[in-house]
């Protein structure tokens, strides 16, 4: 799959064409809310499961008050695997860990078959923040010649509040600065805005792998929107997304399915939890 964007300059139109690896960027964005990705390519079988590597506490803290959060336990060496499949990368599995808690925020690590990423959370009163993209204060993604490195320089909203009731409607959002570098030493210098609107849908019964939850039912509406300047040229590039995620309280995000579209190419990504322990 190929997307392909036309702009004219001096009556000369000029044609970029993007390859699968930016439409992996631009999905591992709408993967925020669980963890900052880019992912490893697999096919249907032969799939390896990531095996279970919790952290184990090197210090006395291992949960704090302020990030308690029902539907999202920060606790030093909770660990989840997950499988994605039907989206534009295929199938892969990673897992999720708290590596790290401190008394106003803590740290998600994220393993996959060849790369590890990092996000830093805060923990407010009012709920939970994800700070960044992933892998350290700059989020630096790279997969089959293309780079891309984005700094977070503001953050507003919430990620996922401590009490969500019924119907409850929230905004998160990420300004992002940074460059893409693409094949051929072609280098762009790189800004916009990731938003989510989300809104609380109920309760469900929810069965995957890793058991059957009762589980909080939320819808998140996304937008990636991103300028970059290629040959001197700005070059848009914009990606919408609906994500409905299922948190189960005490154990939290047991499954999502993502409906997207980027440049006319619908997708549907499942997610689901494969394991969790959580100490």
């Amino acid at each position: 799959m190929e997307v392909s964007f036309a702009v004219t300059k001096d009556n000369e139109v000029i044609r970029f064409n993007f390859q699968p690896a930016i439409i992996k960027f631009l999905l591992g964005l709408l993967l925020i809310s669980h963890t900052a990705c880019s992912a490893d390519k697999n096919n249907d079988t032969g799939v390896v499961l990531p095996s279970l590597q919790t952290s184990q506490p090197n210090t006395s803290t291992t949960s704090s008050e302020l990030c308690n959060n029902a539907l999202y336990p920060a606790t030093q060496g909770a660990a989840w695997v997950y499988t994605s499949t039907g989206g534009p990368s295929g199938t892969f599995n990673y897992s999720n860990s708290i590596t790290a808690v401190r008394a106003d925020g803590f740290t998600l690590t994220s393993q996959f078959a060849d790369n590890t990423r990092t996000q830093e959370w805060a923990c407010q009163p009012d709920g939970l923040k994800a700070l960044q993209l992933g892998g350290g204060s700059a989020a630096g993604v790279s997969m089959q010649g293309m780079t891309a490195d984005l700094t977070t320089s503001e953050v507003t909203g919430i990620s996922l509040p401590k009490v969500i009731p019924s119907g409850m409607e929230w905004q998160y959002g990420l300004v992002l600065q940074g460059t893409v570098a693409m094949p051929g030493d072609q280098q762009s210098q790189s800004s916009g805005t990731y938003s989510v609107s989300m809104k609380e849908l109920g309760r469900e019964t929810v069965t995957v792998p890793a058991g059957t939850f009762e589980a909080v039912k939320i819808q998140s509406n996304s937008t990636v929107d991103i300028i970059s300047a290629f040959a001197g040229i700005e070059v848009p590039i914009k990606f919408n997304g609906t994500t409905i995620t299922w948190y189960a309280p005490g154990v939290g995000y047991v499954k999502s399915v993502e409906n997207g579209d980027f440049g006319g190419t619908a997708f549907s990504a499942t997610t689901e939890l494969q394991s969790y322990s959580i100490p």
